[in-house]
Order: C-alpha cells, then sequence, then structure tokens
C-alpha cells in the first residue's frame, strides 16, 4: 500500500501536455518498488489542473486503481483515500519540474518530478513518517 501512496504522487506536467497520456515504470532504471509486478500512469488534463490515474498489479496478482487531481497552485486541500487522511498540495516549480506534497497521519510524501527526456519523467520520492523513518525512490518513468 505503501508504493501505491508513493506512486499516487507521480501527476503533475512539467510543459503543458507533453505529459498527457500513459507511462509504464521501466523497473531497470529505477529503484525498487515493493511488490508490484506492472505499474503504469495515466495522465490527463482537467478544466483546474490534471487528472492522474494509476494502475498496479502486485506480484500476487491484485489489481488496483487510484486516481486523483493535481490544481498546481500550491493549497494545501483535504485528501484521502484508503491510506492517507490529510492534505495534499501541488505546484509548478518550473517549466520542467513539480513538486506535490501530502502531509498525513503525521508523516509527509514529498514528490519532485522533472524532465529528463521528453519522454521520459524522472520522479525522486521522499517518505518521512512520523517515528523518524525516511524513505526514498527513484523512479523512471517512460511514455508508451
Amino acid at each position: 500500500m505503501r508504493a501505491a501512496l508513493l506512486l499516487m504522487l507521480l501527476s503533475a506536467t512539467y510543459r503543458a501536455g507533453e505529459a498527457f497520456g500513459v507511462w509504464k515504470l521501466n523497473t531497470a532504471r529505477s529503484t525498487r518498488v515493493e511488490n508490484q509486478k506492472t505499474v503504469t500512469v495515466r495522465i490527463q488534463p482537467h478544466t483546474r489542473g490534471e487528472v492522474f490515474t494509476l494502475d498496479t498489479l502486485a506480484e500476487d496478482g491484485r489489481a488496483s486503481t487510484y486516481s486523483t487531481i493535481l490544481y498546481f497552485d500550491g493549497k494545501a486541500r483535504k485528501f484521502q483515500d484508503s491510506t492517507c487522511s490529510g492534505t495534499q498540495s501541488s505546484r509548478r516549480v518550473d517549466r520542467r519540474t513539480v513538486e506535490i506534497v501530502r502531509e498525513c497521519g503525521g508523516g509527509q510524501v514529498r514528490l519532485i518530478r522533472r524532465a529528463e527526456k521528453p519522454r521520459v519523467l524522472i520522479l525522486e520520492v521522499t517518505e518521512q513518517n512520523s517515528d523518524g523513518h525516511r524513505s526514498e525512490l527513484r523512479l523512471v518513468m517512460e511514455k508508451q
């Protein structure tokens, strides 16, 4: 579940329209995402930002779908899903970089997304739990 929470944060464009579409995780170039056989991200335009949909297939065969809207205005909004009850905010840092922050039950998940190449997104995810445990992931997503 924790991997799904982290991956839910993978939505935001680095330039208008360039991130829209379907992205697949390149497992050979990424930090291992525990218990995930496949990870697919769909990013679509929304009148107030973007819609991000995450489809995962766990190693035990369980499929999951998650979806959220990113507004890119930096405002913290109430957020709740099966693993988080708290707030989520998102903002564009520059043309190639987006920051997304979730505050959940005393912990924080921060994602920095940047364009490395036209068809590659690099996602740097940092999770800080309320007990002080910190984890980092580097995910490479390739446009399909």
